[in-house]
């Protein structure tokens, strides 16, 4: 199966970061945010705060109307046939 990682529009509370990581791997966003804010503070606070803002800058937005769930291998191909055309 085919997956993109994307910054999610519904799920966010800062930039979507932990949103778009619920999608991707199919894990609660508040077990994903915890474990950001575990992290964060076990590192000093500095670095998970730089790694929060630099995936926010690289991580894009997810196209308006794009589904995780409706996401597969066949999407992939006939998007990759209408870019070869």
């Amino acid at each position: 199966m085919y997956k993109k990682l994307y910054r999610s529009r519904t799920k966010k509370s800062v930039a979507g970061i932990c949103g778009g990581l619920e999608d991707y791997f199919n894990i609660d966003v508040t077990i994903i945010r915890l474990i950001w804010v575990a992290i964060t503070i076990a590192t000093g606070i500095f670095p998970g705060v730089i790694a929060y803002v630099a995936a926010a800058l690289i991580i894009p937005e997810a196209p308006v109307g794009y589904d995780p769930s409706h996401v597969n291998e066949a999407d992939y191909k006939i998007e990759k046939d209408e870019e070869n055309n």
